[in-house]
């Protein structure tokens, strides 16, 4: 272990408290680009003994994801100048074993004549595999609720349309018959009502205020989502979908359930306002340093009058969509509340009669 080597005051006691933990606790001397200290844990999360690490350093690099790499050399940049670095994550890929997810924080310390990087790293594998699951799931049931939403409103409204048509006609019928026709508006209303309430509801609760970012390959997660949608295209829903996304993996740091959620509002909207058969295009661009995310429709577009409201609380510029879906004004600013919190923009071009195109900028980190 080179407990000699290592420097703190009562290093070994510190010693044997690390070994107690299931994180991977390690010291690492810039300067020798060697560990100077590590315990079993890390030798169990690395898949290298204890004796090849502490002579050979450079075989951990060789272990990193390729794809992270990149990601890492900025991390370590970034340490070197602010000195402490917290929930990294990334991913390794030792020999003979599955893929893991590696969160790592650390601390640079500068002491006589040692550089040095002490911190802790654990496996957040399942977590991950976990989270990944949740946000799949969500999506299916986010994109499945909006479609019924959608479509059930063109039944409700021709139901409402039907019994408008029969309080005429037997407006001097006997008041029994009346009564039963108002009924079933009422309900039918009611039902109307009760479902796009309760995707209202699902999009608040999903907006509160504080995020929980973490590192997600933004692509992935759009590509479920479109896919949603794509699987019930000419079925549930009769649109066309179009997608245009990097070939590689886009890393950023997000609460991806608040911004998947605002991103699938976007996409709902786009559905609610185009006709059946319309077209509507998803696109992620690179921009190094953010990320622009582009849902573009070719439906009724936005009365230019509207346009300077669009983004208020409650705002009036709310409308009905195209099959009779109701709006309570929330969905745009919620949108623009996730996007500022995540330090990014968001804004819109359309022409009436032509379409939308709505445009979010987010910093990747």
């Amino acid at each position: 272990m080179m407990e000699s080597e290592v420097t703190f005051q009562h290093a070994p006691l510190v010693e044997r408290v690390a070994e107690t933990f299931g994180q991977a606790y390690f010291v690492f001397d810039l300067k020798t680009n060697r560990f100077k200290y590590l315990n079993r844990a890390f030798s169990h999360l690395f898949g290298v003994s204890e004796e090849i690490a502490l002579a050979d350093a450079a075989q951990i690099h060789g272990y990193l994801h390729e794809e992270d790499r990149p990601f890492l050399y900025d991390q370590y940049a970034k340490l070197l100048t602010v000195k402490e670095q917290e929930g990294i994550e990334f991913r390794i890929q030792v020999p003979a074993q599955e893929e893991k997810w590696i969160c790592l924080c650390c601390q640079l310390y500068e002491e006589k004549e040692e550089t040095l990087v002490t911190g802790f790293a654990e496996d957040i594998t399942q977590r991950k595999e976990y989270q990944s699951n949740i946000l799949k799931f969500n999506s299916k049931k986010n994109s499945t609720l909006e479609i019924l939403s959608h479509d059930l409103a063109a039944p409700f409204n021709n139901i409402e349309g039907m019994i408008e048509l029969l309080e005429t006609e037997l407006k001097d019928s006997q008041s029994v018959v009346l009564n039963l026709v108002h009924y079933i508006k009422e309900n039918a209303k009611k039902g109307s009502d009760m479902i796009r309430d309760f995707v209202d509801n699902e999009f608040l609760e999903s907006a509160q205020i504080v995020l929980h970012k973490e590192r997600i390959d933004i692509c992935h997660r759009v590509r479920i989502m479109i896919d949603n949608y794509q699987q019930m295209s000419g079925g549930l829903i009769s649109k066309n979908f179009v997608m245009e996304l990097p070939d590689e993996p886009l890393f950023m740091y997000l609460d991806v359930m608040k911004f998947m959620q605002a991103f699938n509002n976007l996409v709902s909207n786009a559905i609610k306002f185009t006709h059946d058969h319309g077209t509507i295009k998803v696109k992620v661009e690179d921009k190094v340093a953010t990320t622009l995310f582009t849902v573009s429709d070719d439906g009724i577009g936005i009365p230019q009058d509207l346009q300077p409201r669009l983004f208020d609380k409650f705002t009036s510029a709310r409308r009905e969509g195209i099959k009779g879906e109701k709006s309570i004004g929330l969905g745009m600013s919620i949108i623009k509340k996730i996007v500022e919190l995540h330090q990014g923009k968001v804004w819109f071009e359309s022409q009436e009669g032509k379409g939308s195109t709505f445009y979010m900028e987010l910093p990747k980190e």
